[in-house]
Parts: structure tokens; sequence; C-alpha cells
């Protein structure tokens, strides 16, 4: 590097080689004009009136569980579409399905969550008065046939709310199934594969939980990982103002890695309120009453400036001891050979990375130069529009089978087990990283490193 290229304050990447997309990506926009207020998260809140009742000893427990908008921002400013991680002043790290295992306890391993987007048999209308006993109501307007609470290929959520309302206090077996999968559509719509149709649910979902037997084998954990990394592949854009998808894991994954962002729990766990006897899911820890005083939340400038000065000791690159593993067995023993899968992660339309390889250090292993595999954009560019009789599972056949041959893919965690990077490493990623995002810490930083080369040079 030239002693003048040495004098300017540059933010990243000196090499565009891997992110080459940095002109369209929000953290531009923060270092030009230190600007962009929190994106705003789609979900429904269980305990909103608008979601189906929940038992009473559930609602202070999830009133409790807060989102804080400022440190998702922060975090999809720091994700890069182009290798699906975020990154970090310490390395590349990102969400796994260890995560969305341990975190969230949904199965990860799995058959390919797929199955077709238009109307089956009919139309939507027989497939919900199938599933639910009845279908939403056709009114005429203008002489001509409308379903209000049926749109397109999405069924209002408010209407599922009004069929079942409550739950019998002496249920039969079918309004039991009924009101349960009822149940499954809204934690689908309001938490998991949230979108933004304000209030809507693609009906595709239905004939996945029509029967429960297979409903229970599909892997539901990685296509909802594969749904959140699109989402936040298209936030972390220039002018985006809303993100979906599942904001709960990736806040949950933010409190486990950066504990000193987390919100600190205060009193007793709440989880046998939800579980009884059975363990639940490691992210279950936050289930009750948090404090707010000790930690900076709901601040986006604040959290910008935390995670540029993001020292190695203060990032958590395995959360999960053996302890905690031990306690969540029943969550977590299915799947875990797979932590470590190097493939695509799908759901219906959208196909998605898993790349352990680029973050290596979260299992246990020495950090090498990642290759610079390239993810094919058109693969971004698919979605539902105009795709009414794509069948999706000959569209993506190629990365079903290799989803379906998954543990020929995982990386062998014994060869690499080890501390730190290679040499070479911390050159490489401080050249094609982006290192600053806000002024402040960049010019601290430029600051610190002139007066160093200032006294060598004396």
């Amino acid at each position: 590097m030239d002693r003048e290229d040495e004098l300017i304050m540059h933010p990243g990447p000196k090499n565009l080689v891997v992110l080459h997309l940095q002109s369209s990506h929000r953290s531009s926009m923060v270092w030009e004009v230190a600007g962009g207020d929190p994106q705003q998260s789609r979900r429904r809140n269980p305990t909103q009136a608008r979601f189906p009742p929940l038992y009473e000893s559930m609602i202070p427990i999830l009133e409790d569980l807060r989102f804080d908008g400022s440190l998702i921002t922060a975090l999809v400013e720091r994700w890069r579409p182009e290798t699906h991680t975020f990154h970090l002043p310490v390395g590349e790290c990102s969400i796994t399905v260890q995560d969305v295992s341990v975190l969230l306890g949904l199965r990860i391993d799995g058959d390919v969550v797929i199955g077709t987007t238009s109307g089956v048999d009919g139309g939507w209308r027989i497939m919900i008065e199938r599933v639910f006993g009845t279908s939403p109501p056709v009114v005429i307007e203008n002489n001509k046939k409308k379903a209000n609470e049926l749109k397109g290929g999405r069924l209002m959520l408010s209407w599922l709310t009004k069929v079942f309302d409550a739950l019998p206090v002496c249920p039969s077996e079918e309004q039991l199934r009924r009101y349960t999968q009822s149940y499954i559509l809204q934690l689908i719509a309001g938490v998991l594969f949230t979108d933004h149709s304000g209030g809507l649910v693609h009906c595709m979902y239905i004939p996945l939980i029509e029967d429960f037997g297979h409903c229970k084998k599909l892997a539901w954990g990685a296509a909802m990982l594969a749904y959140l990394f699109r989402e936040l592949c298209k936030s972390c854009r220039i002018g985006v103002e809303e993100m979906a998808g599942c904001v709960l894991l990736l806040q949950l994954w933010a409190w486990s890695r950066l504990p000193f962002l987390a919100l600190i729990p205060h009193g007793p766990s709440l989880d046998n309120l939800l579980w009884g006897d059975r363990v639940g899911p490691y992210g279950i820890k936050w289930c009750c009453h948090l404090k707010f005083t000790d930690t900076s939340s709901h601040v986006l400038y604040t959290h910008r400036l935390s995670l540029d000065a993001l020292a190695p000791s203060r990032f958590e690159w395995q959360p999960y001891s053996d302890e905690i593993l031990a306690k969540l067995v029943v969550y977590w023993k299915e799947g875990a050979d797979i932590w470590c899968y190097k493939g695509m992660l799908i759901c219906f339309h959208i196909v998605e990375p898993h790349s352990p390889h680029r973050f290596m250090r979260q299992f246990g292993m020495i950090q090498e130069i990642p290759s610079n595999d390239e993810f094919s954009k058109s693969l971004h560019d698919i979605n539902l529009q105009g795709k009414q009789t794509t069948n999706w599972r000959s569209k993506h056949h190629e990365y079903i089978q290799i989803w379906n041959n998954r543990r020929d893919h995982v990386i062998d965690v014994a060869a690499q087990v080890g501390i730190g990077v290679v040499d070479g490493y911390n050159r490489w990623y401080a050249d094609i990283t982006r290192r600053f995002h806000t002024r402040i810490a960049g010019s601290y930083f430029y600051a610190v490193f002139l007066t160093q080369s200032s006294t060598i040079s004396n």
C-alpha cells in the first residue's frame, strides 16, 4: 500500500472482489450521511387481540419479550448478500441451523418445505374448507363475486381469528385439530415467515399443515432460515424501510453472540409455565422479566458504534456450552450432525446458501481464508409474482437433491478443530470487508493509526 493511500480514511472495502455490491448497500448511506432510521419489522405479537387466544399463563411471558428495532437495523447494515454473512470487525459470522435448533427448538433435519403456490383441486377455497371446515364467504359487489377475506392466494388472518376465536372447554378431536392448525398458520404468518402483505398469509402453507404426521417431518427451521436470509439480503439495500422474516431469531442470535447488547433477565425464569416439566429451547431464557436500565437499547447510533468498536473478546463464537446443549437434548439431538452442512436451504421459491466455511470459529474450527463462492443473482431474483403454475419441486430439483443428501455435504469438524485463524486471514479480511460504518469510529481508529505510524517513523 502506498503512503498516500494510508493517509486516506477509508471505511472499506479496499478490494471489491468480495463485497462488489457496496454501492447499493445500506452501509454506504450510513457512512455518507450518518443516516437511516430504524427499519420496521413485520410481525404479529402473540399477545395482541388479533392473535388467537393463548393460555393465560403464557401472556405475561410473551409480553416481556420486546423487539429492539435499532439493534435489528444495525445488524441488517452488517449483512452482506454477497457472502450471506454479517461482516463484523472480528470477522464473518452468521445465523446457522444450529442457532435455529438451539434457540427456537425448530426441526432442521427433515424434508424440504416446498409445494404448489397455486390453487389445487379447484382452488384454495376447497383446500381451506377441507382443512378448517369452512371458508371465507363470497360476497356480491357490482354483480361480481368477491371473497374479501381470500385475496388471490392469500388468506386474511383476521378471518382465522374470527372463526377460531377460542377453544371450547371440552373440545372434540376435530375442534382441537382445526384450532391447532389455525394457530400454526398464525405462527407461520406472524412470527416465522412474516411478509409485507399486512395481515395476510399465503395459502401455500395450508397443505403442509393438513396432515400433522407429514407436517412434523418437514425441516421448518431450515426453511425459516432460508426465508430470513432472503429478507436480510433485501433489507440491506439502500432505501428499504421494512424487514420481514423471523426477526425473533435474529434478535436472540444477537443477544447470544453479543451479550453486552442483550437485555438482562431479571427475576426467575418462567419457562415452566410454557413447557411444564420439559426443557424448552435456549432462547426461552429471555422469557422472563427483562431489565432495561443496564443496556443501551433502541438507540441505533449507539449500536452502530458498538459494532464498529467490537473487540474480539466481546463476541461469543460458541455461546452454547456442552452443559447448555446437554439440557436441550430433546430439541437439538436430531440434526446436530448437519450443523456444519454446506449447501442450499430451501423454502418454496427461495433458495439461499448455508456457508459454514466462512465462519468456522462458530463450530470450534480454525478459520481459513474462504473460497469466494459466487451466489447466483438469478436465484435472488426469483419471487412469486406471475409464478402461479411453477412447479417449485421440479425447478429446484438440483438443490433439493443436495439437501436430500445433506450428510454428504457436511464440513468435517474433527479434521479442523482449533482456535483462531490461519496466517494471512486477518490481512485478507481487512482488505475485503467494510471496516467502519460510522465516521466517529473511523476517525478514532484512524487517529490511533496515524499516531502509531508517527511514533514508528520517529
